[in-house]
């Protein structure tokens, strides 16, 4: 699974098999509903910015990154 450091998660081999950033990739979930993820190995940014207080629909972040991720050409 993901490991949790000093202000963001960390992508590990585990957790690269059930989310599509690459291992290494490092994400931060903030108040209301915002979230971002960096993968350095395929030099990708995602930002979502969202406005809803409280946070119980999750479903729109994992969607956008399997999109995201769907749209690469290599």
């Amino acid at each position: 699974d993901s490991k949790f450091g000093l202000g963001f998660g960390i992508a590990t081999d585990k957790s690269a098999v059930k989310n599509p950033p690459s291992v290494g990739s490092y994400n931060w979930g903030g108040m209301f509903a915002t979230s971002y993820w960096v993968d350095p190995k395929e030099k990708l940014v995602g930002l979502i910015y969202r406005n809803i207080w409280p946070t119980s629909f999750y479903e729109l972040e994992p969607k956008f990154r399997i999109l995201t991720y769907q749209a690469l050409n290599d």
